[in-house]
């Protein structure tokens, strides 16, 4: 019969407690989830610390060696100033001391050379060239002066003769004769030219001056003396006139005329001796027949050529054409 009420009472106990829990759970209709917020914030929190962990560990080591690798580039960067032959001297104190110094710098003035002051004697070659370009300006005045009156006073000379043999002296080249006698070529050069006689187209008369407008050629015949030259060329009418040629002239011009002049190197190529004729033996003869030096060479040419051997080089008659030679 105990036995009976104690069960009734575990039962009935059972039952109020029960009841109370019900209504507790009634009360709080979250209170389910609210346990499940806590259990997660509490593992979401130690996830948190443990990636903070992590993290922290992972940096660490990385920052350590970007700090590592910055020192070794700052060491690399300024290693050069540490060359003792790049910064010679650079251990010596240095005063920084702003305004005048202490001590007055040791200056040394270099001296001018002589020729760089400005004086009279440092333009000397300024002079020099001066005074050469009037000396050469005179020379070429007076060298041209001298040459026309040689060619005005030759032609005044022989004027009456020339107009005794030819009707017209002095021709230059145009329709109406405006300037008769001497034609200026160069300042060295003159020309005559005559025509209007018998068995004659014309002759050219060129008188040939030393260049002595010119300062240079005037100091050269100074050591190689040379002469003025008159070259007289006769042109004969091709009826009027025999088929040969012949030549007297000076031996050393002879020698050239035969290497130079295409008729004498071909008709006369050997040199013959004039004694037998009375010519001084400076003169040697070419002729293509032996009758024209009988018919050339009459008394009066002989004479002027005893009285002026001196100044005659060479006569040339020919009816070939005297040119220079053609080269082969």
């Amino acid at each position: 019969m105990r036995y009976h009420y104690f069960l009734v009472f575990i039962l009935v106990s059972s039952a109020l407690a029960a009841n109370q829990h019900k209504a507790e759970i009634e009360d709080n209709e979250f209170a389910e989830f609210e346990e499940f917020d806590e259990d997660d914030e509490l593992v979401i929190k130690e996830e948190e610390t443990t990636k903070l962990n992590t993290e922290s560990e992972a940096s660490s080591p990385e920052q350590s060696f970007d700090e590592e690798v910055e020192i070794e580039e700052d060491s690399e960067e300024f290693e050069h100033f540490q060359d003792e032959e790049e910064f010679e001297g650079l251990d010596q104190e240095v005063p920084l001391v702003k305004g005048k110094p202490s001590e007055k710098p040791d200056l040394k003035i270099t001296k001018v050379p002589l020729h760089l002051r400005r004086n009279w004697e440092s333009y000397y070659l300024e002079f020099l060239m001066f005074a050469g370009l009037i000396v050469y300006f005179i020379n070429f005045g007076a060298g041209r002066n001298k040459n026309q009156k040689l060619a005005m006073a030759w032609f005044n000379s022989h004027r009456q003769i020339l107009e005794n043999n030819f009707a017209l002296v002095g021709d230059d080249g145009k329709k109406e004769i405006e300037n008769p006698g001497m034609q200026k070529e160069s300042e060295h050069i003159y020309t005559l030219w005559c025509s209007g006689r018998a068995c004659v187209e014309g002759m050219l008369v060129e008188l040939k001056f030393l260049k002595r407008q010119d300062l240079v050629n005037v100091m050269a015949n100074m050591f190689r003396p040379a002469s003025d030259q008159i070259r007289i060329k006769v042109t004969m009418n091709a009826d009027s006139m025999d088929n040969f040629v012949f030549c007297i002239a000076n031996k050393k011009t002879a020698s050239r005329l035969l290497k130079e002049m295409s008729d004498l190197s071909t008709y006369c190529p050997e040199k013959k001796s004039v004694d037998r004729l009375g010519i001084p033996d400076n003169f040697v003869m070419m002729s293509e027949l032996g009758e024209a030096a009988s018919a050339m060479l009459d008394s009066k040419l002989i004479a002027v050529l005893q009285k002026y051997s001196e100044c005659i080089d060479f006569i040339h008659f020919s009816d070939q054409f005297s040119g220079a030679k053609i080269q082969e």
